[in-house]
């Protein structure tokens, strides 16, 4: 028993100091990824640095359920590897003591982690992610054409969609051809042109103006008939206020920062709504298509929330057998293993996210296949590992 023990302790001792290691640098290299990423929107912005630090950290925060289970398989990879490229899991073996056995205190480690993955990913994540889009806000109303892109249209607000032709001016204020779409919650749908246009960013608003250009106004089944007008314009200003200055926060929150309890009540909200919109607009299927998926991308962040603990699971008895199994610990084929395993579950995981958002596969289904893809290969290395099928 005190053998155990000590073997017990021994085996976490292998495994907690590179799991902190290799969870900072991947931590560490998928921030540096992001932002490089953004490098060319981000240079020469007016924007407090201890804003950009702000929005570095809650972005860390939002990306830790991606970054655990590839650390967790990398970490088992290594650490089994060790043990086994050192003849100690040999040794271990030959006094009677099984692989699945000394598998067990790591075991203990991944449910817990698994577990506090869960409870980080309802309150912590949700509140990053809030604070992750308030602060791209300010750094959007400070330099207003951060998110616009020639010739594309860019969702800069909440239900508001600009597109410009041309961008230019010392501050980048300067458009030309602009196409500006937004539609309000009593469906009214609010379409303008312009030539050219002037951005100019206040403190709680954002301001353009418009200079030659029509403003067209779509208001369908008003009074159980459709209407629209149009207006002409030779200057026309645009004021937009931005969300996370309004007291009501909690109106503008997305379906990713939602706490599950939350997300529960919003699904049935939204299913409720369906219902109703369902039968007052059969005819017009493009707008129940979207509720449509506005209800699954809800859904699938539900299952989502389940799915990462139980990936940390596969991620740990996949690593600690390939390890056992590969007989190699160190940085060199345990690594390369981890990311080839790691690229299938994450192109997976990619794929069915877009089609269960999108509504095309049920989203409970589309957030578990890339977990049912993979638990039966895990199940199935682990045992031949642990009976010692491979050796043989």
């Amino acid at each position: 028993m005190i053998k155990l023990k000590k073997l017990d302790i021994y085996i976490i001792r292998l495994f907690i100091a590179p799991f902190l290691v290799i969870f900072f640098s991947i931590l560490f290299i998928f921030i540096v990824q992001f932002f490089w990423s953004k490098m060319n929107d981000l240079t020469g912005i007016d924007v407090h640095i201890f804003i950009i630090l702000k929005f570095i950290f809650y972005f860390g925060i939002s990306i830790i359920p991606s970054v655990i289970p590839i650390t967790i398989l990398l970490t088992s990879i290594m650490t089994y590897g060790n043990i086994s490229e050192n003849k100690e899991l040999l040794a271990i073996k030959s006094s009677g003591i099984s692989l699945f056995r000394i598998m067990i205190p790591i075991l203990w480690i991944t449910l817990i982690l698994s577990i506090c993955l869960y409870f980080f990913s309802d309150y912590s994540i949700p509140h990053a992610k809030k604070k992750t889009k308030e602060l791209g806000y300010k750094i959007s109303i400070a330099n207003p054409s951060w998110r616009l892109r020639e010739g594309f249209f860019v969702n800069i607000f909440p239900n508001f969609f600009i597109k410009i032709d041309e961008i230019s001016g010392k501050n980048k204020n300067i458009l030309k051809n602009v196409y500006i779409f937004s539609y309000e919650k009593d469906l009214k749908i609010n379409t303008i042109f312009a030539k050219s246009g002037i951005l100019i960013p206040e403190k709680s608003n954002l301001k353009i103006k418009l200079i030659k250009g029509l403003f067209y106004r779509d208001i369908p089944f008003y009074r159980k008939k459709y209407s629209y007008y149009l207006i002409y314009f030779d200057t026309l200003i645009q004021y937009l206020k931005t969300p996370f200055i309004e007291e009501k926060i909690d109106d503008n929150e997305t379906y990713y920062t939602l706490n599950t309890k939350k997300l529960i009540q919003k699904i049935h909200s939204i299913k409720k709504e369906n219902f109703l919109l369902h039968h007052q607009f059969k005819s017009n299927k493009k707008f129940l298509q979207k509720r449509k998926i506005y209800l699954s991308k809800h859904q699938f962040e539900l299952q989502k929330r389940f799915t990462f603990p139980f990936t940390c699971m596969i991620m740990f008895f996949t690593g600690a057998s390939l390890g056992a199994m590969i007989q190699k610990g160190g940085v060199g084929p345990p690594t390369l293993v981890a990311i080839v395993i790691f690229l299938f579950y994450h192109t997976l995981l990619t794929i069915t996210q877009n089609k269960g958002e999108s509504a095309v596969i049920y989203p409970w289904i589309s957030a578990w296949i890339p977990n049912f893809t993979l638990l039966p290969i895990s199940i199935w290395i682990t045992y031949k590992t642990v009976m010692d099928d491979f050796f043989i």
